[in-house]
């Protein structure tokens, strides 16, 4: 072997040796448990930080749990909050249900959403394809442009409509009525296979409803109303 060759190996070797930055981070990686066994270095390696200059790795560990417990309060409080919501909606479309089941009619049952929406500061569409009322009627081909378009097999729509949209589906008394200025809507089928209608939940607010919302509530609300029609539909034809 010529002296050139066995002069490199050392170099390789030398420098395979060296510590690095990346060998020694490496290092802490494949043994995790490096500071138990050696404690006393945790008070003496020392980090600069830009909010509080140079520190104890110690305090660097202690300020990052004491954020993450920060950020953990904050997730709870959320959670919390949303709860405590979504116990007040259970209960007011629970109730909405209980005075759906003693309506005698279309009619009657279409005001009780009507007034619960209201209430929540939503104002509510019901709409029938060929409803004998217009404020109730949809085109057969409005609703199925819309279904084919915005659900396709989904159980709702939430989120905000072009103002043609709107119109088709859910206009009446004019172009103009206020429908068409909402911002945002949870549109739901009355029916699935094959939808004789929908009821639509509009927002002012364009955030209101967004598509990643749950639906759970307004799905069952729409179901026993859809129930009902079905029930008022045979009672009609016997």
């Amino acid at each position: 072997m010529s002296e050139c060759n066995v002069m490199e190996q050392q170099q390789e070797a030398v420098l395979s040796t060296q510590l690095t930055e990346e060998v020694v981070a490496q290092f802490l990686m494949d043994h995790p448990n490096f500071f138990q066994q050696y404690p006393e270095l945790l008070n003496r390696i020392k980090v600069d930080t830009p909010e509080r200059g140079v520190i104890s790795l110690v305090e660097v560990q202690v300020n990052k749990l004491r954020d993450r417990i920060g950020d953990l309060e904050e997730e709870i409080t959320q959670i919390m909050s949303l709860a405590a919501k979504n116990d007040r909606l259970f209960h007011d479309f629970a109730e909405v249900q209980k005075q759906l089941l003693i309506c005698d009619d279309f009619f009657q049952a279409a005001k009780v959403i009507e007034h619960k929406a209201k209430e929540l500061g939503l104002t509510a569409h019901i709409k029938i394809v060929d409803h004998q009322h217009p404020k109730y009627h949809v085109e057969k081909t409005a609703l199925a442009n819309f279904i084919k378009k915005f659900l396709n097999g989904h159980s709702a729509y939430l989120g905000r409509l072009r103002q043609t949209e709107r119109d088709s589906l859910l206009a009446y008394g004019g172009l103009n009525h206020s429908s068409t200025e909402l911002g945002s809507f949870a549109i739901l089928p009355l029916g699935q296979s094959n939808p004789m209608g929908i009821i639509a939940f509009a927002s002012h607010d364009g955030g209101h409803f967004e598509p990643n919302m749950d639906t759970i509530f307004l799905e069952q609300l729409v179901s026993v109303f859809h129930y009902l029609l079905m029930q008022w539909s045979k009672s009609s034809h016997e």
